[in-house]
């Protein structure tokens, strides 16, 4: 990889975690280019350098998000394999952090634009649960594997009841 590769591949991660930022603060509903682009401190344009288009874009900044999630999770779960009340009993608790609200609700924004096939939320949407399925059942181990998509569910409905009900 030639220098000017790796300058450019750094520029392009600086600029999805300065979008994740912006979306987390924002909502996608405050995501045109041009803001996107005012939050990384550049003009549209040279944002289109980096990206060949705003949902590629956009879909990075959400993955990176997710992953940031499940590195918060593995921080506060013990090593190895974990009970499911384990995996939920650390969902809420960083759920009662009112840090991780703009991000929960970014989450469901998401969902929703995904159920409407808009852009790329129902691809990026489908990624981000199968990856955090996947990181369940691998924490489970194989004898409770099949029980990920009871936990992510249970996990995901609890988040969005919590949030329903908090006054802003």
């Amino acid at each position: 990889m030639t220098r000017a590769t790796t300058d450019k591949e750094n520029r392009r991660q600086e600029i999805v975690q300065a979008v994740a930022q912006h979306l987390v603060e924002n909502g996608i509903h405050n995501s045109a280019l041009r803001a996107l682009a005012k939050s990384v401190g550049m003009s549209d344009r040279m944002l289109m350098y980096y990206f060949e288009t705003k949902e590629e874009l956009i879909a990075q900044a959400l993955l990176l998000i997710a992953s940031g999630l499940v590195g918060s999770l593995e921080n506060v779960l013990p090593r190895g394999q974990v009970s499911g009340q384990q995996i939920l009993d650390a969902l809420r608790l960083m759920g009662e952090d009112p840090a991780a609200h703009p991000g929960q609700k970014l989450w469901f924004e998401i969902i929703g634009l995904a159920m409407r096939d808009t852009g790329p939320y129902k691809s990026t949407a489908k990624q981000i649960l199968d990856g955090w399925e996947d990181w369940i059942r691998e924490r489970l181990g194989s004898k409770r594997a099949h029980l990920a998509p009871t936990i992510l569910a249970q996990a995901e409905g609890e988040m969005m009841i919590n949030l329903l009900r908090r006054p802003d």
